[in-house]
């Protein structure tokens, strides 16, 4: 499945950089599974950017986290420049 998210400059510099590989979502009506493909668009001033990283989800748990929410891990596999 192919997941498109919105995310704000601060995490997805953090992201590019590789320091940070996971997210925290809301996964109510999303079911994000291990080997789903995640595009992480970045999202500032109410608008897309045209920056977009490409990753796949290789770890999923609902360990310790609100009702309905889910942390993925993920390896990146594009990001644009």
């Amino acid at each position: 499945m192919i997941h498109n998210l919105k995310i704000l400059p601060c995490f997805f510099h953090s992201v590019k950089e590789n320091g940070k590989l996971f997210e925290i979502r809301d996964n109510s009506d999303r079911n994000f599974q291990k080997g789903d493909t995640v595009y992480l668009t970045e999202w500032k001033d109410c608008k897309y950017t045209g920056k977009m990283i490409t990753v796949l989800i290789n770890y999923v748990t609902s360990f310790e986290q609100k009702p309905n929410f889910v942390v993925f891990g993920f390896s990146i596999l594009k990001a644009s420049k």
